[in-house]
């Protein structure tokens, strides 16, 4: 009946206590409308044990209530517990919007889905875990790319226009290091700051900042950090659909801009996807 997250039996006397008290029950009352006696009821309610299924479900008649609500609160409380049980303490710490996207993911997805929910109405665990897969690799993304911003102002003399284009290449590199091991998880900073130290050794302490040119959006953000090279770029795409070559000789530097106002967005990009997602992109 229960997953991973067990329900909490002092909790759940709580909330049988909250319709005691709203329906203006004594003890001997409330067991009476539920064919029980005072003692056992007042087991359940002082959560000294844990009420059966039974109970809860007369309760919940009795109540209007939803049986979930008695062994997990509202939805959210039940996917925050569920996230906690699973160790996602620092996230939820720094998010605690999380459980209510779940939940808003769950009550309205795209494809709203019974055999996602339990017996209760509530989502299954293993939807709790794809949804929250989703959402975690986004903040974990960010959350490795402000450590390596605070690496970078700690440990090197970079200058302020060079950090953020550093910082979004070692979390980039960060995060495929994590994607092949799983070695770390949101909130092991000591861990994520010593591979951010070991990538910056490895790689911007000893040669010129260069994303990986594999694909296109690495490729074209280098391209587009030098002017030289994006007038060729200008130039070989006006050859190959005009058959004119583009020269900034007599002026043309506008288009040159606005083909490198690109580049902060393809930063975003690059910050955001991996080598699987170009794979599809462009591969498959």
């Amino acid at each position: 009946m229960f997953g991973l997250l067990k329900p909490n039996k002092e909790q759940v006397g709580s909330r049988l206590r909250e319709v005691k008290d709203e329906l203006g029950l004594s003890f001997s009352e409330y067991g009476n409308r539920l064919g029980l006696i005072k003692t056992t009821i007042n087991s359940y309610v002082r959560g000294y044990s844990l009420a059966p299924l039974e109970v809860v479900e007369k309760v919940s008649a009795l109540s209007g209530k939803p049986v979930g609500w008695f062994y997990f609160g509202e939805i959210e409380e039940y996917i925050q517990d569920y996230l906690l049980v699973r160790g996602q303490k620092a996230l939820l710490k720094d998010h605690p919007d999380v459980p209510l996207k779940i939940k808003e993911d769950f009550l309205t997805g795209d494809f709203k889905n019974p055999g996602w929910e339990t017996e209760f109405g509530y989502p299954l665990e293993s939807f709790i875990d794809d949804c929250y897969a989703e959402i975690h690799i986004k903040l974990l993304r960010e959350y490795v790319q402000l450590l390596a911003l605070n690496y970078l102002n700690d440990h090197t003399s970079l200058e302020e226009s060079k950090k953020e284009d550093a910082s979004i290449f070692l979390s980039s590199e960060v995060m495929g290091y994590y994607e092949a091991t799983r070695d770390f998880a949101y909130g092991d900073t000591e861990k994520i700051m010593a591979t951010i130290e070991s990538y910056y050794e490895g790689t911007l302490k000893k040669k010129e900042l260069s994303f990986d040119d594999g694909y296109l959006v690495g490729k074209l953000i280098n391209i587009l950090a030098d002017d030289e090279e994006t007038e060729q770029l200008i130039s070989g795409l006006s050859r190959e659909l005009t058959g004119k070559r583009f020269s900034n000789f007599f002026g043309g530097n506008e288009l040159i801009q606005v083909f490198q106002s690109l580049r902060p967005e393809l930063l975003k990009l690059y910050a955001e996807t991996t080598f699987d997602d170009y794979y599809d992109w462009f591969e498959k």
